[in-house]
């Protein structure tokens, strides 16, 4: 498996007040608070317990902000750290929690350049295994929320498909129907599918539930706009030699939310030589890249036009330059997959190709 990394990060100034702050990834990789919006000049957020307040001193105010807590904020004197996922100024954590303070934690964002800027952070604190499960029989997590989030309800939706699998097959699910495609030695045969609810008109990201084969079983596909909203499942080896296949694919729908659409830009060029099938994961400015059921890949470049934010709610597109195989977006960005954007290289062979794709968002 090979395995490669470019990390062209913007570089973002960060002055830390009082005591020293790490402003880096902290070795705990689930943030306690998330906070994104659009800055114009400067702001400031307080955060006290649950609650959050944002003014903007110098500037048109804040734009498009939302936020979510994972966990309350401590209510003993300890550092926070701070984690700027997204952004061109000065972030700074102007105030630790202290008794002074009425644990209140204060971040300053100072942007001095022309125009608005996104922004994206996170905090981390320690909470003891104690607090938490206190924690828990007061207050739950009430996901997203903020002015760019309108009247925020959330569902889940669920889907369970039965078949038989001689070898391999290919399974589409789109609204509140599947259909199956043996790739692979006999007709699929005994289908039958469960919705609890249809899949929506909408890119969601969908995982797949329970056991999944050892691996035989996948999501290859998220439903996108590109794709009319269809998501395939790739079946291997009879699921495993079980031949009588299951999954269950699940899914959380947001309605209502206000996202501001763009039109697409391209946002990196990636080349290189593939045998079979390889995976890309794009995160900020770098990739991560493997193969899949025993492909190859080798002479890989990857050129940034500019980092993939930290945001849900993209429409990114793909784009073949040259290869005979497919390339297909296996998963958007979202909140639970750390904003990453996936892709799959697939080639029929026999031997390798070379490939040459643009990827926009």
């Amino acid at each position: 498996m090979s395995l490669r990394h470019m990390l062209l990060r913007v570089p973002v100034l960060v002055l830390l007040l009082g005591a020293v702050v790490c402003a880096q990834a902290p070795t705990d990789t689930t943030p306690k608070f998330v906070w994104q919006g659009d800055v114009d000049e400067t702001a400031v957020l307080r955060i006290r317990g649950d609650h959050l307040d944002v003014q903007s001193p110098k500037g048109e105010g804040v734009r498009h902000q939302r936020y979510r807590f994972f966990h309350l904020p401590p209510d003993s004197r300890q550092q926070v750290r701070l984690e700027i996922l997204e952004g061109r100024g000065t972030v700074r954590i102007a105030r630790q929690p202290t008794a002074d303070n009425d644990y209140t934690i204060e971040i300053d964002i100072e942007d001095l350049q022309q125009g608005r800027a996104h922004y994206s952070i996170a905090l981390y604190w320690d909470s003891p295994a104690d607090e938490m499960q206190e924690g828990a029989k007061k207050w739950r997590d009430r996901g997203w929320q903020g002015d760019d989030v309108i009247n925020v309800k959330e569902s889940t939706g669920k889907l369970t498909w039965r078949g038989h699998v001689d070898s391999d097959a290919m399974v589409e699910c789109q609204a509140s129907a599947c259909l199956s495609q043996s790739t692979k030695g006999m007709p699929v045969g005994h289908e039958r599918v469960r919705f609890e609810k249809p899949l929506p008109q909408q890119e969601v990201a969908v995982s797949l539930a329970g056991d999944d084969a050892n691996g035989n079983i996948r999501v290859v596909q998220q439903p996108l706009r590109a794709n009319n909203y269809t998501v395939r499942v790739q079946i291997t080896d009879g699921c495993g030699n079980r031949k009588e296949c299951s999954f269950t694919l699940t899914w959380r729908e947001m309605a209502g939310a206000a996202e501001e659409k763009q039109a697409a830009q391209r946002g990196l060029f990636w080349s290189g030589t593939v045998s079979g099938a390889a995976r890309v994961t794009v995160r900020d400015s770098s990739t991560l890249s493997g193969t899949v059921a025993g492909g190859s890949l080798a002479n890989e470049q990857t050129v940034f036009d500019r980092p993939l934010p930290h945001r849900a709610g993209l429409s990114p597109a793909i784009r073949k330059v040259q290869g005979r195989g497919s390339v297909v977006i296996v998963e958007p960005p979202s909140d639970q997959n750390g904003f990453s954007l996936i892709f799959e290289v697939h080639d029929p062979g026999p031997g390798a190709d070379s490939y040459e794709v643009e990827v926009a968002w």
